[in-house]
């Protein structure tokens, strides 16, 4: 253990954390990227979070402060009713269900739920499930946010046969 007696050994094990620490913080502020609000007028994508690549009944999609959450309620005969519940009031949103990432199809417009616009609900008959897409955009405070996400989370399925949801 003579190597711990060399000073220069032991200020090195002392300093290096500290440099390694400091500047992560450091490439932190001089790289990343400020925030910035959203302006009318303009468009944002919205990110589709995990929870809408499985069979969890909830799909979230996000960007920045503004969030949105689709559920599925599913009807008998296959028809499926989309509630949609923002964080902000809507003026307006269309979704259009597509079979595949390629396909091209015209958006439906979502009914409000109340007079709040935080609430929307679209009725969608046999859609598919396992491999199809939602195309989402919204309209809040004149700014357009667009999105996709996979239908699969619209199958709720555990491995318990309890619904968790509630």
């Amino acid at each position: 253990m003579d190597f711990f007696k060399n000073k220069h050994v032991v200020v090195a094990l002392i300093v290096a954390p500290i440099l390694a620490v400091l500047s992560y913080f450091a490439v932190d502020a001089i790289v990343s990227e400020t925030p910035h609000a959203a302006e009318a007028g303009k468009q944002y994508e919205l990110v589709s979070l995990p929870n809408c690549r499985y069979n969890s009944g909830v799909c979230g999609l996000k960007n920045g402060e503004f969030e949105l959450t689709l559920k599925a309620e599913w009807q008998e005969e296959g028809r499926v009713i989309l509630h949609l519940t923002s964080a902000h009031p809507l003026d307006g949103a269309m979704i259009a269900a597509v079979n595949n990432a390629s396909e091209d199809k015209e958006p439906v417009e979502m009914y409000p739920e109340d007079r709040s616009g935080l609430n929307w609900s679209l009725e969608l008959m046999n859609p598919n499930v396992e491999q199809g897409r939602l195309r989402l955009a919204v309209s809040s405070n004149k700014t357009l946010y667009y999105g996709d996400a996979a239908m699969k989370f619209a199958l709720y399925e555990t491995i318990f046969d309890e619904d968790f949801r509630q």
